[in-house]
């Protein structure tokens, strides 16, 4: 999902002066603290993600947000 369609289900759901404080590279290694993500597929998406790409396979963002409801 892109920032910018994040910001707005944010929105969408009620939130308002949504800021993003700091976005940070998501690393393939990373994604073994996440349970979401077997051994398996940790090695599938090392096979198949060039190597030169694996150091930011995604964008992690803080953000801050009001909760108007």
């Amino acid at each position: 999902m892109t920032e910018r369609v994040f910001v707005k289900k944010l929105d969408r759901v009620g939130f308002d002066d949504i800021q993003i404080l700091e976005r940070l590279p998501f690393t393939l290694e990373r994604t073994a603290e996440y349970p979401l993500f077997t051994r398996d597929l940790i090695a599938l998406m090392r096979e198949l993600i060039p190597v030169d790409k694996q150091h930011q396979i995604a964008t992690s963002l803080i953000v801050t947000a009001v909760n108007r409801r």
